[in-house]
């Protein structure tokens, strides 16, 4: 059909009849249905491949986890063991320390017990009679001490040695120089009376103000020359 409008232009218009166009349209929603069964299918397909992934994912963490947890328990279970063995290692070393701390005190006491009867018996300088072995002052409170005197009778021992002993510290008090006699007057004297040794052991304080410097041991005897010994006083 032709028509001329006022512009002079020729417009051409096809129309479609009924059944073309509903042809157009059930080929359109078949498309359409085709198309959306496509995506669906492959939303599925991917959703199957996601949660196989996901499942494969969370056995392998599964498994890792079980063979971390087995690491840890065999871990706890040798820091345990190694707990025990070095518990054991150091009490056996302690046992050891104690054994051979012992038996060096022993030994030392031995050694010291042996000193002491070979002085008497068989002494060094093979000089014999009556000898200072050892003088020992600790302490015992406030300016307060005990002293422990040993005196032996070295080499011969046909006759027995009787006398007197007695210690003397020397030091300063007041600027001026002391003599102090242990034991003073009035306490019990040290009397010798010895054919191979002899022991005297007390008590003795010292005034507040005085600075002990040295220490003497004298020993005099009846039968015989006196002895002395004068010592550095052992805590200056």
């Amino acid at each position: 059909m032709f028509n001329r409008n006022k512009t002079g232009e020729l417009i051409i218009r096809s129309r479609f009849s009924p059944r073309t166009k509903l042809l157009v349209v059930i080929g359109g929603v078949v498309a359409l249905t085709a198309a959306v069964t496509l995506i669906y299918n492959y939303g599925l397909s991917m959703a199957g491949f996601e949660r196989y992934s996901a499942s494969r994912a969370q056995d392998s963490l599964a498994t890792e986890m079980k063979r971390l947890e087995s690491e840890n328990r065999e871990l706890r279970e040798s820091l345990a063991r190694a707990q025990r063995a070095v518990q054991m290692s150091d009490s056996t070393h302690q046992e050891l320390e104690k054994t051979l701390q012992s038996s060096s005190q022993e030994i030392v006491k031995l050694r010291e017990e042996l000193n002491f009867y070979r002085n008497i018996i068989s002494p060094a300088d093979k000089k014999s009679g009556l000898r200072i072995q050892s003088l020992v002052i600790e302490p015992d409170g406030t300016n307060r001490f005990r002293y422990k005197l040993v005196l032996i009778q070295a080499l011969k021992h046909e006759r027995t040695v009787y006398g007197n002993a007695s210690i003397v510290v020397n030091g300063l008090q007041a600027g001026q120089t002391i003599h102090l006699r242990i034991p003073s007057t009035g306490d019990r004297a040290m009397n010798v009376n010895l054919k191979y040794f002899q022991e005297f052991e007390g008590r003795f304080e010292l005034p507040g103000n005085f600075r002990p410097q040295t220490i003497k041991v004298l020993v005099t005897t009846t039968n015989g020359p006196p002895i002395e010994e004068t010592l550095n006083w052992p805590l200056s």
